[in-house]
């Protein structure tokens, strides 16, 4: 599948933990065990992607000729023990401006696969399909093209009552916005009606007490992923304790957000089984040489309002790098929902466990509830494979069922002229935050460098920080970052470390630089310490 441009929009709230449920009969492991395997594909054919219909069959898109355009390409169904393979579309899918690849999104009807900018559109459900059309998708003016759009979507998903889709547009200054509309079959196209913005327009508020200073706002908006609790919410990255990426989800109606997952290091793609008691998700919990948890062990205040740029790096380094060159894994990992809400330090399962093999979207589960799926690539090379888990001793609960996708959200925003401003939006931010007990964060944005300082800042009275970070991002070359920050109170931290990475792209993307400077310091070392638990730069393979 064509490369896909990313996003990481994260956001900032009161992170939502569940009711202690200690005096509750607790099963030590509802999932039981995991049998994985890989599912056989048709020889000689180059797969591009893999995941589960409604209807518990396999959608396949593949082509005959490896290396070759991957927009010419075949559409099947077939069962996930690779057998009855029953292609049903076979053709090229036309590059439009500002398209960003393809996806494969099949309709909860089982009849339709929104595939970005088109749809392929069955009279039949699909393993039945005799013949496929390929509809047009018309999106709103002021995302679909323009100087001010990269990509007009980044992801896009359709919710359970088939017409609600929701989709992230990444703007050319780097930003991106989310947004949810219904898609309506009119003549020989599909129309996107009824936008709504509903990430963040404005991350922070005056701040009432203080005449200079200002009070950050949940930023919603990270890459959406599904639909969940009946198409009311949306799965999507975010953060809200830790200043790299988790998965969260966004209440439609409401607007807040509640965490997934809470971990150091670099997680996102939450997909929800259908009880939706579980989760497939992408992460680099399970690799601790690429894992960069040092940059997310400390919880900092306001991790998303006021970020340090880290994501890019984190992404780059463990994700890209891992399935270029790097040694390491990103999963997936499997999770019990409510014990990773619940639970400090919280893993699941690992199911990424064969070297040389990495994680490669999508994620999908059978309607079962027993079994998921994901696609997997040799690393450094363009062969994939279809990797399933099997849960032969969980018991699913009833899937969840689908509900009305709200319209009305009071926070969300139908003005899509806002569209050009927020992409016009100055990267230039200088603002001061008041801790609601003491002292102050001065935090500092501008396209080259971040920092974030604090000076007896606490919205508590009990954890207490001070001290100072810095990013210096250069893309193309050598990009630091440094902290020196102290955290007393009753979880201590400390954050004493400085890491280099190289560019971006490149055979090694992020690669960490150990060498030493002209002082003969090195470039990159130091450590970071919470609650009793540290970790080193020099931990982490180059």
């Amino acid at each position: 599948m064509a490369v896909a441009s990313r996003v990481l929009l994260l956001g900032s709230a009161i992170f939502l933990i569940a009711a202690d449920a200690a005096a509750e009969p607790q099963n030590p492991d509802p999932i039981g065990r995991v049998d994985l395997a890989t599912v056989p594909f048709a020889q000689g054919e180059q797969l591009i992607s893999a995941t589960y219909t409604p209807s518990g069959k396999v959608l396949v898109a593949y082509q005959s000729h490896a290396g070759g355009d991957e927009r010419d390409l075949t559409l099947a169904t077939m069962n996930d023990d690779g057998s009855a393979l029953r292609p049903f579309f076979s053709g090229r899918i036309p590059e439009r401006p500002k398209d960003n690849g393809l996806r494969f999104m099949v309709f909860p009807d089982d009849r339709r696969i929104f595939l970005g900018d088109f749809v392929i559109e069955c009279a039949t459900p699909l393993e039945t399909c005799e013949k496929a059309g390929l509809i047009p998708v018309l999106y709103p003016s002021e995302v679909a093209d323009g100087g001010h759009i990269a990509h007009r979507w980044s992801e896009m998903v359709v919710a359970p009552d088939n017409r609600h889709v929701a989709w992230t547009t990444l703007f050319a200054n780097f930003s991106a916005a989310v947004f949810t509309g219904a898609l309506q079959r009119q003549g020989d196209s599909y129309r996107i009606t009824a936008p709504r913005i509903v990430s963040t327009r404005e991350p922070f508020a005056a701040d009432p007490r203080h005449a200079d200073g200002v009070i950050p706002q949940p930023v919603r908006g990270g890459e959406v992923k599904q639909f969940v609790q009946g198409g009311t919410a949306l799965s999507l990255v975010g953060a809200i304790r830790r200043d790299l990426p988790d998965s969260v989800t966004l209440d439609l109606a409401s607007g807040g957000l509640q965490a997934v997952t809470d971990t150091p290091g670099y997680t996102e793609t939450t997909i929800f089984s259908p009880d939706e008691r579980l989760g497939l998700t992408m992460t680099t919990r399970f690799s601790a040489q690429t894992d960069p948890a040092i940059l997310g062990l400390m919880p900092r205040p306001y991790p998303a309002a006021l970020n340090m740029g880290l994501s890019m790096f984190a992404y780059t380094y463990a994700v890209t790098g891992v399935r270029s060159s790097r040694e390491g894994s990103i999963g997936p990992a499997l999770i019990d929902i409510a014990a990773s809400q619940r639970q400090d330090g919280y893993l699941g399962k690992d199911l990424g466990t064969e070297a040389g093999w990495v994680f490669n979207s999508p994620l999908s589960w059978n309607p079962d509830g027993k079994r998921g799926m994901w696609i997997e690539n040799r690393r450094g090379s363009s062969t994939k494979r279809i990797r399933m888990v099997r849960l032969p001793e969980y018991r699913p609960g009833p899937a969840v069922k689908a509900r009305a996708t709200p319209e009305r959200m009071a926070y969300a925003s139908s003005d899509m002229t806002e569209v050009p401003k927020l992409a016009d939006q100055a990267k230039a931010v200088n603002v001061k935050v008041y801790g609601r007990t003491s002292g102050y964060i001065a935090y500092e944005r501008t396209a080259a460098t971040i920092s974030k300082t604090y000076v007896d800042f606490s919205d508590d009275g009990a954890a207490v920080y001070n001290g100072r970070e810095t990013t210096h991002v250069h893309p193309a070359g050598a990009s630091t970052y440094e902290a020196d920050i102290v955290l007393a109170g009753p979880k201590p931290g400390e954050m004493k470390l400085k890491v280099t990475f190289g560019p971006l792209s490149g055979a090694r993307p992020s690669a960490i630089d150990f060498s030493r400077d002209g002082q003969g310091q090195p470039r990159s070392g130091g450590f970071a310490s919470y609650a009793g638990q540290r970790l080193e730069v020099t931990s982490l393979v180059p």
